[in-house]
């Protein structure tokens, strides 16, 4: 095998870098990633893992920065949420329905490419939550642009906001697979223990999931999607 150059090495990043966003209408390889997963040490990098966790179609991330009693709320007036009204979407199966997205086994073909973008700043903000008191709650709220492309050669794009609400490692419930592996209370970890999605406009139009060819029209919220991938 012939050693790689400089240049080939320059070159192959410039590719890389360039490779930012999915391309229409065909399958899409994409990219080996060059920055590693940030750890989950502040309110703002936990939502950069989650984040990552999405670009890289990657469960790990998600096992990582959900907490044990992590649960998604859907927006309200989403009616793809109806059937979750009094059963919030758990960590588990949270974690189910991101491996159907990313690697199969749902019904519908699974993500070929992602795309989450979030604001370049997050700022956290006191929990607005009854109960949670600064230091261990904090809130962050972000817009969203989220591209997906399946399989079957549809794509959604979502655009928003999402709400995350965090919990600093010494007061978070530590999921069993965590604690297993010897991960404990820690002040400088922190966890996602609820997202709420805000990509459902206004007035009842569709803030979000702009329609490209063929996205069913039904589909209009980040909340449709995991809705979607849960069978």
């Amino acid at each position: 095998m012939k050693p790689v150059t400089a240049s080939a090495l320059i070159a192959l990043v410039a590719v890389t870098l360039a490779a930012t966003g999915c391309s229409s209408g065909h399958h899409v390889t994409r990219p080996v990633a060059l920055a590693p997963a940030p750890a989950p040490d502040s309110p703002q990098a936990a939502v950069r893992l989650f984040a990552w966790g999405w670009n890289h179609m990657d469960l790990d991330p998600f096992r990582e920065v959900l907490a044990g009693d992590f649960r998604f709320l859907f927006a309200p007036g989403d009616s793809a949420g109806n059937a979750f009204r009094d059963d919030p979407i758990g960590r588990d199966e949270m974690l189910a329905i991101l491996e159907h997205l990313f690697a199969g086994g749902g019904s519908v073909a699974p993500a070929t490419c992602i795309v989450l973008k979030l604001d370049p700043t997050l700022l956290p903000l006191d929990d607005s939550r009854p109960g949670k008191q600064p230091p261990w709650h904090k809130e962050l709220v972000t817009a969203v642009d989220l591209t997906i492309q399946t399989g079957s050669d549809q794509e959604y794009r979502i655009l928003g906001s999402a709400r995350f609400f965090v919990v600093r490692g010494d007061s978070a419930v530590i999921p069993a697979d965590l604690a297993a592996r010897g991960v404990g209370r820690d002040s400088t970890r922190w966890y996602i223990d609820q997202w709420n999605d805000e990509t459902l406009a206004v007035n009842g139009g569709a803030l979000g999931a702009v329609p490209a060819s063929p996205l069913p029209a039904d589909h209009v919220s980040w909340g449709d999607i995991l809705a979607l991938y849960r069978r």
